[in-house]
């Protein structure tokens, strides 16, 4: 048999809506010439892949291999490539596939694919970003994975795996936003303080901004200002405190994956002010409402924002291999705990009931 055919490996598969991953066999379509073969080494446990196991927002296809935060080693390029190499190591993200040949694939923005791009994981029930057959190729929790070589991000040396996946897939959501949203003495609001909100305030700090964390108790104020917040403010939730806030920002991230009243939000902004929000509600809980007079006469903005392309997610990448002072150390303030493979359902019982105390992010590890 061909090299380039059928690949039988394992992987953590789930079986269908709510269960738990098992170990299995399965079967990787053939490798095409543009595409490379990795072996799997770290895997980030993004709680997007519990909302897809969950089927939170509708999306799923089952059975499913889960897993869009993969830190990989090259072991084989198809005769089609043309800048990877055996034994690089690459970051494979939330997109596998994409038209390439829309303005916005043209232009390293993926993720904005006129055609829809193609998720790593996703299938049919994804609509557009899921054309392919959702058990096809499946995800990062697979001991190996083939994929398209532009997809398939070079990481610098500098950056270690453990501090690369956790950028890989909430890092790029953050940074797409921060890029499009975010200048110089820009004043800007991260809300909601976990792993998302942390890596927030470090690029937002970044690129200049005058950064306040938002929080809903005192509880996040020593690891927001250790990140690189200026300043933080505990009041989410409380409309009162919000209202002090008033006309205060001119950006609001929110990271938060709920569905809150946007009245109190969009009174914090100054006039001309941007909410944007990346934290996804679930499917059931997505409407939110509220009034054109006071939207058109502060030209005021709602918008929201996906993961990132590759253009901006090697830009990310380089930009924090050589700020390791910012995120080359893994402490409390962006703790991640590695753990096997396999034991990816107690990690995901943890972080979903909230138990995974300091941690921020599971990093799952085969073992080479």
């Amino acid at each position: 048999m061909s090299e380039d055919g059928p690949l039988i490996t394992q992987a953590m598969v789930c079986p269908g809506q709510g269960e738990k991953l098992v170990l299995q066999d399965i079967t990787l379509p053939p490798m095409k010439p543009t595409m490379v073969e990795c072996d799997i080494i770290y895997n980030g446990l993004c709680h997007t892949d519990i909302h897809m196991r969950d089927n939170d927002w509708g999306i799923s296809n089952y059975p499913v291999v889960l897993g869009h935060e993969g830190v990989a080693r090259v072991r084989r390029v198809g005769s089609g490539c043309s800048h990877l190499k055996v034994g690089d190591m690459v970051g494979i993200t939330w997109a596998r596939n994409s038209c390439l040949s829309c303005d916005a694939c043209l232009a390293g923005r993926e993720n904005l694919c006129e055609e829809g791009y193609q998720g790593t994981y996703l299938g049919p029930a994804a609509g557009i970003w899921g054309k392919d057959p959702h058990h096809e190729h499946g995800g990062c929790m697979s001991k190996v994975m083939r994929i398209e070589e532009r997809f398939a991000i070079q990481l610098p040396d500098t950056l270690p795996p453990e501090v690369a996946c956790p950028l890989i897939c909430g890092g790029g959501t953050v940074f797409e936003a921060i890029v499009d949203y975010v200048e110089s003495g820009k004043s800007v609001a991260i809300a909601s303080i976990g792993g998302l909100g942390t890596a927030a305030i470090r690029f937002a700090r970044l690129f200049g901004g005058q950064v306040t964390a938002l929080s809903r108790s005192e509880a996040k104020r020593g690891g927001a200002m250790k990140a690189g917040a200026h300043f933080f403010e505990a009041c989410l939730g409380d409309v009162d405190k919000m209202a002090d806030l008033a006309g205060k920002f001119d950006v609001i991230l929110d990271t938060n994956p709920t569905n809150p009243d946007i009245g109190p939000y969009m009174g914090m902004l100054k006039i001309n002010g941007t909410y944007c929000k990346v934290g996804i509600p679930a499917a059931s809980d997505m409407n939110f409402t509220y009034a054109w007079i006071p939207t058109i006469f502060t030209q005021k903005k709602i918008a929201g924002s996906i993961v990132t392309g590759t253009r901006r997610m090697k830009r990310m990448m380089e930009l924090a291999g050589n700020e390791l002072d910012v995120f080359g150390k893994d402490n409390e303030e962006w703790h991640t705990e590695t753990v096997h493979m396999t034991e990816v359902n107690e990690a995901m019982d943890k972080l979903q009931q909230g138990k995974a105390g300091h941690t921020y992010r599971y990093i799952l590890k085969w073992d080479k």
